[in-house]
């Protein structure tokens, strides 16, 4: 999952709205300005999930304390003696917002439209059922594809090797059931505006378990700016501010802020020349180039003011084995080595190499920038950097020439392959077009293990393999910023996703606000 990480704000939300009393089973949300996808198949942008999980439920959801995986539209499983076949049952008194009946058939036509949907993100996630990777690539009929029903509320899935991650995959929104008219909705609630930046949502009457849903309305806006967002939570015009752009020190009641770091990493990355129009190649799909540029990029520099610095990719994840990542610089040892990778392409040592970095709004700093220009100064590099904000920057991602892109990528479902599956070869999240056999061999080899001590092991390999081809620049793991009155809303927990589902949220009664002289609303 991508997370925006613009700290631009945008002055879009209409305070007038502010302004009117809200009844007590509404939540104002300010969240960031960044404009929605709200097709579960498409989008891959962590702000989007938060409102595709409201409205839309799979088999299973994220439990709001942390995040594991409880029963949704689900009620049990059964798993064959060899882990390949998982029967679900579903609950017989699910409906959609329509009051139309979830059926069995309803979840297979969800997952086989995501298969058929050009440029779904998390396609491929589904590769591990039998036949789905064949039947995305157009090689097979759908009926060919090992998810069936074997009764109204009953589905079998067939998978090609046993997946024991599977309930926490299928947490994830893209896996959701969806109907085929647009404005009918799984999930608990439903979309009742988007008009001026500002979406509402409704409570679903016809949700399973609707019956336990406090809050009937929510309400998002989009950021003003760090200042005025805090003065609509100060005032009581705003109950939760979900993005960090606030002023600490301006927030009245100071336990209100809820920092966690997130299941994620921050990292640039080198695009091979697959990815590339024309499929030109540069010097940057060499990995000894790259080795280099990395050995003698500044480091310290790059993961300063970070809580917790990155040397390597998959985030911490108990009994994963230690990464040989890259944390200190050397930039005598890189000027050797970019002398050998230079002599070994034919490329006169003094000679200028381009590279060109494709950049969201703010991935560097002005210090970071030069630091990254100074080294690339003493190994003859011509850094051309270019940035753009952070939703053109993605669009555009597809198409770009440009050698390193960046990403904060927050995982999908608990697991390291939720990271590493981003440079398997035929993934549909593989945006670097890197191909190595080994590495997809070792996923592979992962998938047969029972135990995770072994399969941990064998995902460690592939991510050594990785980084020791030089193909991801780690920086840190992200750090998520709130404001939210704990003493008020309940149900709300800090989580490695930062993702909060507005089903459990309630607001307690009788309690007394910290902050003096706030008008309640």
């Amino acid at each position: 999952m991508i997370k925006n990480v613009i700290k631009k704000t945008a002055v879009f939300l209409v305070l007038a709205a502010f302004l009117w009393e809200a009844p007590a089973e509404t939540i104002r949300i300010i969240e960031s300005a960044s404009t929605h996808n709200l097709n579960p198949h498409i989008t891959s942008f962590s702000y989007d999930s938060q409102i595709l999980e409201a409205l839309y439920e799979g088999l299973f959801s994220y439990d709001p304390r942390n995040s594991s995986a409880v029963p949704a539209l689900a009620t049990n499983y059964v798993i064959s003696r060899d882990k390949k076949r998982w029967t679900f049952t579903l609950r017989e008194n699910a409906a959609f917002s329509n009051n139309t009946p979830i059926t069995a058939s309803d979840v297979r036509n969800s997952w086989i439209q995501l298969l058929k949907t050009p440029g779904a993100p998390y396609a491929s996630l589904l590769d591990i059922v039998e036949g789905a990777r064949e039947f995305r690539m157009g090689l097979i009929p759908e009926s060919e594809v090992g998810i069936y029903t074997t009764g109204p509320y009953s589905l079998m899935v067939k998978l090609t090797e046993p997946a024991a991650y599977l309930p926490n995959l299928l947490c994830h929104h893209t896996f959701s059931v969806i109907a085929s008219n647009p404005t009918v909705y799984s999930g608990a609630y439903m979309l009742e505006d988007y008009t001026n930046g500002m979406i509402q949502l409704k409570k679903n009457p016809y949700y399973w378990d609707a019956e336990n849903v406090k809050i009937d309305t929510f309400e998002f806006y989009k950021s003003m700016g760090p200042e005025d967002n805090a003065y609509a939570y100060n005032t009581g015009i705003a109950q939760w501010i979900c993005t960090s752009e606030f002023p600490a020190d301006k927030i009245l009641n100071r336990d209100s802020i809820q920092f966690s770091a997130q299941f994620g990493t921050e990292f640039f990355f080198f695009r091979t020349k697959k990815m590339k129009p024309g499929k030109k190649e540069t010097v940057w799909d060499n990995a000894d180039f790259r080795l280099a540029l990395l050995e003698g990029l500044p480091w310290d520099i790059l993961r300063e003011n970070n809580y917790f610095p990155a040397t390597h990719l998959v985030p911490s994840v108990t009994d994963y084995p230690e990464i040989n990542g890259f944390a200190n610089s050397d930039l005598t040892q890189a000027k050797v080595m970019m002398m050998d990778a230079r002599k070994a392409a034919g490329i006169p040592e003094g000679q200028l190499v381009d590279l060109k970095m494709d950049l969201s709004l703010y991935a560097l700093n002005e210090k970071q920038e030069e630091a990254v220009r100074a080294v690339c100064k003493e190994l003859f590099i011509n850094p051309i950097i270019t940035y753009s904000d952070f939703v053109p920057y993605m669009t555009n991602l597809p198409t770009s020439d440009g050698d390193i892109a960046i990403y904060s990528w927050i995982g999908d479902y608990a697991d390291p392959l939720s990271f590493l599956d981003l440079f398997r070869s035929d993934s549909t999240l593989n945006a670097s077009g890197w191909e190595n056999e080994r590495f997809d061999e070792l996923l592979r080899e992962s998938s047969l293990c029972n135990d995770n001590s072994t399969r941990y092991k064998l995902l460690g390999q592939a991510e050594q393999i990785l980084m020791d081809d030089g193909m991801v620049i780690p920086v840190c793991t992200p750090v998520s910023g709130q404001v939210i009155n704990l003493e008020e809303i309940g149900g709300w927990s800090k989580n490695v996703y930062n993702l909060h589902p507005l089903k459990y949220l309630y607001k307690k009664e009788n309690v007394e606000s910290k902050v003096p002289n706030v008008v309640k609303r």
